[in-house]
């Protein structure tokens, strides 16, 4: 059973989105408000952590849509083929 090509391809988009969104709150200016609350969850890290997250979203977004279209990341060696008919004798 394959996996259609759609569903690869919207994963692609929304992992993708998500990169730049990490990339988005890693270059934006700091204010003085965002400085003055506790900072919780996704928005505690440092901002080269969101900007290395996000460049990783970004490389992974990219495989999946390369092998949406056929790339094949193990370059043929993950191939098996069939095994040959052993020759009983008669």
């Amino acid at each position: 059973m394959r996996i259609p090509v759609w569903l690869t391809l919207g994963v692609a988009a929304l992992v993708i989105i998500f990169g730049a969104y990490r990339i988005y709150i890693a270059t934006r200016p700091a204010t003085d408000d965002e400085s003055a609350k506790p900072r919780s969850r996704l928005y505690a890290m440092s901002k080269r952590t969101h900007l290395f997250v996000g460049v990783i979203y970004l490389a992974l977004g990219a495989g999946l849509i390369a092998t949406s279209f056929g790339w094949n990341p193990f370059g043929g060696s993950a191939e098996t083929e069939a095994p040959a008919k052993p020759s009983a004798p008669k």
